[in-house]
């Protein structure tokens, strides 16, 4: 009788060439082999669809879906579309994995029960890898944590990030990452910790990312991000908007969508180049959730509502 296939591991692709092999020969070389690697390639234009071929072609395991670039958001959940394995786990293409990582999840995924596995991030400057020790397996230990909101934002002790997690797959396919935006992790992330009632932490670094000078976070402040930030907020309050969930989301107005509001004001006072743009964008966007109470005034810091009243002061005087 075939076994299922355990993991699946979706790796989206786009021109990631300069760091690709060393990702892929991370999950080549898993200690656990019951796994399909799902890469989606969405759209590349560098050498990343030929060092796709080479490692398909040598490792019935991998698998390319080619398609048009439509961003790191609809690259998963097309994976997310074509996964076979009871678990699911998300890679970028610039970071890689411990050899035992796979294996170190799924024991603690099957016996714990949990339907989501957090594992610890080492973070690596540049292409070097960094020594990595071997596990043995009767020394790794996890915790079950049975407050998941709270321990995603009240507690912070899980990064609210989509990767370096394992999650049973019949919990996450009903989960999709919001199309064409940037900060897309932090909505599927609290949406599906909204949906569990525990789950299991890991101590170990497993999971190796990759730092970089530009990143989405610290490069320029733009229009774009507002808009998709508050894309992201809305997506979220539609979302906790049921009998079930709404219970929760006062959790999530004072410990995400207060901090996500501190986050933008503090870059639109650091951007003057084109501070009057992102004003008018903040304005125009902030307007209609706090009207609707998604996003409460109590819920905001000292400083962040002295931003905001000279945001507001300065658009009402043009």
């Amino acid at each position: 009788m075939e076994k299922n296939t355990a993991i699946s591991i979706i790796i989206p692709v786009y021109n990631a060439a300069a760091y690709l092999t060393r990702c892929l020969s991370s999950v080549q070389q898993q200690s656990l082999q019951n796994i399909e690697v799902l890469c989606i390639n969405d759209g590349s234009t560098d050498e990343s669809t030929r060092l796709l071929e080479q490692f398909a072609e040598n490792d019935i395991r991998f698998k390319i879906i080619n398609q048009e670039n439509h961003g790191l958001s609809a690259a998963r959940n097309t994976g997310l579309e074509k996964a076979t394995g009871d678990y699911i786990f998300f890679l970028d293409a610039d970071d890689w994995l411990h050899p035992q990582a796979l294996e170190i999840f799924y024991n603690a995924a099957q016996k714990s029960g949990a339907p989501v596995v957090v594992g610890e991030t080492f973070c690596r400057l540049g292409k070097d890898k960094p020594n990595l020790c071997t596990y043995k397996p009767q020394n790794l230990n996890f915790s079950l944590r049975f407050s998941p909101l709270h321990d995603l934002y009240k507690k912070r002790h899980v990064s609210a990030v989509a990767w370096n997690k394992l999650y049973r797959a019949d919990v996450v396919r009903s989960q999709r990452f919001i199309n064409g935006i940037f900060f897309e992790d932090w909505p599927f992330t609290t949406c599906l910790f909204a949906d569990i009632d525990f789950f299991a932490a890991i101590k170990q670094p497993l999971y190796m990312y990759n730092t970089s000078d530009y990143s989405i976070t610290r490069s320029n402040f733009s229009i774009k991000k507002i808009q998709d930030y508050m894309t992201g907020i809305r997506y979220v309050a539609e979302y906790f908007n049921t009998p079930e969930r709404q219970k929760k989301w006062r959790l999530v107005q004072k410990k995400r969508i207060a901090v996500s509001v501190k986050m933008m004001l503090s870059k639109i006072s650091k951007s003057p180049d084109n501070l009057p743009q992102l004003e008018a964008c903040f304005k125009e966007e902030y307007l209609p959730l706090w009207q609707k109470k998604i996003i409460c005034w109590r819920d905001l810091s000292l400083k962040s509502k002295f931003r905001l009243c000279r945001l507001l002061w300065h658009q009402r005087k043009k």
